[in-house]
């Protein structure tokens, strides 16, 4: 990431859009599950306060205000990620038609649609989730909390969970999908609680409104943590793999800043379960317990952006799994590379120079446990990254190391290619993998 002048460099741009789009997403569901899980059957059911009404009418005022954020950051996410796909400049981007074309023909651009759509729907229903004086149906509530999952746990197809084939393609996109609204539940919902505890402070209505909803969310958050460990064991498995990659790859370092901030998340969560929540109950300490768990939520609150943040930056670099193994294989510097993997076998494919013009391929075949996988013939195929685009197929070549080559292929424009790379295994068994790959514009 750098700055040139002014001008901020397209991974920043980037960056800032996914870290925008993923923590008004969060704060979008989070505020939902807060308020028909938590604060909803705290309520009193004759509504005379000031302070009740006030804080209704900020939930309103944030939801409305996370959910634009959401929309605009999402369509700045398309932009940026549709200039990277196709190499071109902006301004070409919006004109020329190549954001209709990753909307209608990648993954990224179909879940984009979906979540817009959900967005859409979701604000749809805010009007009847959070009337002024009364509560909300049922089936509004069963509604929102539907399209609040849905919205947020769509982040999954955007992310490095989808791309697998066998248990790995279901089970790592689901422990993804469960992960984001368990982070929904818990980050999204500290700020509302922050809030509601700032009201309390002023009237008593609000202060027993708070107590039960506090005594809520400490059953909410455990629930959350647990469902947050258990998935966040299965992403590192497949996303790390190993301690070499945790320690050695910027992904890994980086994972274990956001693994030491939740784990400072847990800690405070804790005490505040321990300490102050059972104080909320005994009225010569309740004031006091009110504002440490004030303070309380809004330190984690903090820590859980700073998460956000690294979650947006992990999203732009490869798995340490991949990286990591591809440093030991000695990819070059101005290569592009791509390592896919299933349950049948993996492979490392190098094209160098990764840019338009002509190249050469290198195709490494590994078995389950990164051995090298006996192949009787390769054939690589190249598929450029406009619509209607033919993939090109060419046979490779076996060397004397083991590896693969296909030589004199020609990259005619920069953008994410499709690789597809079809083993011939035994007389009728093949290992078809095929990812996207980069390719940078020429020199």
């Amino acid at each position: 990431m750098s700055l040139s002048g002014a001008a901020i460099d397209l991974e920043d741009l980037l960056i800032g859009a996914r870290a925008i789009h993923f923590t008004a997403t969060i704060l979008a569901a989070g505020l939902v599950f807060f308020f028909v899980f938590l604060a909803a059957p705290a309520l009193p059911k004759n509504d005379p306060s000031h302070g009740v009404a006030a804080f209704r009418t900020r939930l309103v005022a944030i939801a409305w205000i996370s959910l634009a954020f959401s929309i605009v950051s999402g369509a700045a996410w398309l932009a940026l990620t549709a200039q990277s796909m196709s190499g071109q400049p902006l301004s070409d981007v919006l004109s020329q038609g190549v954001i209709w074309t990753v909307l209608a023909h990648t993954d990224f651009g179909n879940d984009w649609v979906a979540r817009l759509v959900g967005a859409v729907l979701l604000a749809a229903t805010l009007p009847a989730l959070i009337p002024a004086h009364r509560h909300p149906s049922r089936l509004t509530a069963a509604a929102a909390v539907v399209l609040a999952a849905a919205l947020v746990g769509s982040l999954a197809w955007a992310g490095h969970a989808i791309g697998a084939s066998g248990v790995e393609g279901v089970i790592h996109p689901g422990a993804d999908v469960l992960h984001l609204i368990a982070a929904a539940a818990w980050v999204g919902s500290l700020p509302l609680l922050a809030l509601l505890l700032a009201t309390a402070e002023h009237d008593p209505t609000v202060a027993a409104m708070a107590r039960d909803t506090t005594l809520r969310f400490s059953t909410l958050g455990i629930l959350s943590v647990g469902t947050l460990l258990a998935t966040g064991v299965v992403n590192s498995w497949y996303l790390v793999g190993s301690l070499p990659a945790l320690v050695e790859t910027q992904y890994g370092r980086l994972l274990l800043i956001k693994i030491a901030l939740f784990l400072g998340m847990v800690a405070i969560a804790a005490a505040n379960r321990l300490h102050f929540t059972p104080r909320l109950l005994r009225n010569e300490t309740a004031t006091a317990a009110v504002r440490q768990l004030r303070r309380n939520a809004a330190i984690e609150t903090l820590f859980g952006v700073v998460i956000l943040v690294i979650v947006a930056v992990l999203g732009t670099l490869p798995p340490a799994s991949h990286a990591h193994h591809a440093a030991y294989g000695g990819v070059p510097a101005d290569a592009a590379f791509t390592h896919i993997h299933s349950e049948q076998g993996m492979a490392d494919v190098t094209i160098n120079p990764g840019r338009v013009g002509s190249a050469r391929a290198t195709i490494r075949l590994w078995d389950a446990d990164f051995g090298p996988l006996e192949a009787r013939g390769v054939t690589l195929a190249l598929t450029a990254p406009m619509a209607g685009s033919k993939p090109t197929a060419r046979v490779a070549e076996q060397d004397s190391d083991g590896a693969w080559q296909v030589k004199g292929i020609e990259l005619s424009q920069p953008g994410n290619w499709t690789v597809t790379v079809d083993a011939l295994l035994g007389p009728t068994r093949h290992l078809v993998l095929d990812a996207p790959i980069v390719i940078e514009p020429g020199n």
